[in-house]
């Protein structure tokens, strides 16, 4: 549970990363970040039944793919791009 917890924050924190550049892909991506911390309070509280737990799972699967396309978007794209850039551009010798 640390683990997701930290998780947690970090998805939490990913429309503030992805809003300058991103603001739809950031705008989407909060209400499953309101959803999954409502679904962890009822976790918490006990009152979760098996469909809830379904849900709950699959949403933390979204979230960690929505992750993994911001990571690639923000750190991964820049990088590449600059990298085919150099390639393309003649050297001086």
């Amino acid at each position: 549970m640390d683990v997701y917890m930290v998780y947690l924050f970090v998805i939490t924190a990913t429309p503030l990363f992805l809003w300058q550049d991103y603001k739809k892909l950031a705008l989407l991506h909060t209400p499953f970040i309101v959803v999954i911390w409502a679904l962890l309070i009822f976790y918490i509280g006990g009152g979760m039944a098996p469909v809830a737990h379904t849900i709950f799972i699959a949403l933390f699967a979204i979230n960690v793919l929505f992750a993994h396309l911001a990571a690639y978007l923000i750190f991964a794209r820049p990088f590449l791009k600059e990298r085919s850039l150099a390639k393309k551009m003649p050297t001086i010798e």
